[in-house]
């Protein structure tokens, strides 16, 4: 019988957390487009020019916000880094120095996805961003289909995804 309680216990803990982590996500993210994504056209890091209405025409982008003196990035960007290999994914850092340390950074990390460089915040901003880690998943019509902000999971983002592509 004490293990039932206990596994009772267990369970009220998670639900809770679970609820706690989604109110903290909602109100970060609060300020972050709904429906039509804002215009994303700019040069990633090496040069090279990125357009999100261009990708979204292939399916769903993970659009990602996050910065190198972020703590929390330093956990989801890994995930994000892993999900670039089968999805597409664009970063954008903010306020992380110039483009030489953004890919230094990346480099020395082993983060393998295209950044933008963004190092006064100004395309964060038009994004609404008020936290980093921010994602924000568009479909193909170039709608925000999904947006979360802080800790999240590669199998989340997955999921968010998968959705998007319905």
């Amino acid at each position: 019988m004490k293990w039932r309680g206990a596994v009772w216990s267990l369970t009220k803990f998670v639900l809770l957390a679970a609820i706690i982590v989604s109110a903290v996500s909602w109100y970060h993210s609060r300020s972050m487009p709904k429906g039509q994504a804002p215009e994303l056209l700019a040069p990633d890091i090496n040069g090279l020019p990125v357009s999100l209405q261009k990708m979204t025409e292939k399916g769903p982008v993970l659009v990602y916000f996050w910065a190198t003196w972020c703590g929390y990035c330093r956990v989801v960007s890994p995930a994000v880094s892993d999900l670039s290999k089968d999805h597409q994914v664009i970063t954008i850092a903010l306020q992380s120095g110039t483009p030489e340390e953004v890919a230094t950074y990346q480099q020395q990390h082993n983060l393998d996805f295209r950044t933008i460089n963004d190092p006064a915040g100004a395309l964060s901003n038009s994004w609404g961003l008020r936290v980093t880690p921010s994602i924000a998943i568009v479909d193909r019509e170039g709608n925000v289909s999904a947006v979360t902000s802080g800790m999240t999971s590669k199998w989340g983002l997955k999921a968010r995804l998968w959705w998007a592509a319905r």
